[in-house]
């Protein structure tokens, strides 16, 4: 791919630029692995926004900076309400950054390398496809903190790996390696971690290569035996969420953490 065509729209969490009709997308907070904060969100929003909006953007490569693609929510506010938002109010605005991504009309590359956890490994599946670094580490790991993942996996994990697989990975919550993922579906292609930065880009310049027209049309037809029943599993899994977060069964696993933590 050539030198860049239009200049960056910043943010210091998310970087945004656009090659040759290929917008790259690139989680920037490298030192927690990417881990999702208030901000990073905001700016997804934005840029899966600029996607759907911009004319010359024909496909994605959504990536992460440094060791891995994304660790997850941010520790500092994963479960806690933040300046006063209700738990409804703060998964809203996860599953909105969902929405925001699933409706962006253009073709999405996920480059995933090494953790690849709850929120990031739900950014993921949001994507249309993804290439894995051989040191990925693939895991849902909501169910073990007396949760559940609530932007979407329960309907797009079951469409890429089936029904048992989906529950495998959801209950156990236990990271899955490349290997394996390639073996069940959940990624499509394989690459020395060296690789993954060319072929990801690779990949995303092939589809941003194809007709405008047919490339949108196409993604619909697929798309649509989907979308109902992805916006379906938003509202179940919100109303899910907050049934366990009432019952105070998250409580008891932390408080069952912390002691398996003392000994």
């Amino acid at each position: 791919m050539k030198a860049m065509q239009h200049p960056h729209v910043h943010e210091d969490e998310v970087e945004f630029e656009v090659r040759e009709g290929v917008a790259i997308i690139t989680l920037n907070r490298p030192g927690v692995h990417n881990a999702l904060n208030d901000a990073m969100r905001a700016a997804l929003t934005h840029c899966f926004e600029e996607v759907r909006r911009r004319d010359e953007v024909r496909a994605v490569l959504l990536r992460g900076r440094g060791k891995s693609f994304c660790s997850g929510r941010d520790t500092k506010g994963f479960v806690d309400p933040a300046h006063g938002a209700s738990h409804s109010a703060l998964i809203a605005t996860a599953q909105q950054v969902r929405r925001r991504q699933l409706g962006c009309g253009k073709p999405m590359v996920c480059a995933i390398q090494g953790h690849a956890i709850g929120a990031g490994a739900e950014l993921a599946l949001g994507c249309d496809m993804r290439i894995a670094a051989r040191d990925m580490k693939f895991s849902l790991p909501e169910v073990p903190f007396g949760l559940v993942a609530d932007t979407g996996s329960s309907t797009l994990l079951t469409a890429l790996v089936g029904p048992a697989r989906a529950k495998w990975i959801l209950l156990s919550g236990l990271p899955v390696a490349a290997d394996e993922a390639l073996q069940w579906g959940l990624v499509e292609w394989t690459v020395e971690p060296e690789a993954l930065e060319q072929k990801s880009l690779e990949l995303a310049a092939t589809l941003a290569s194809r007709p405008v027209g047919s490339v949108r049309r196409q993604k619909q037809l697929i798309d649509v035996q989907f979308e109902q029943a992805v916006e379906t599993g938003l509202v179940r899994e919100m109303a899910a969420q907050l049934a366990l977060f009432d019952s105070g069964e998250y409580e008891e696993a932390k408080k069952l953490r912390e002691r398996k933590a003392a000994h």
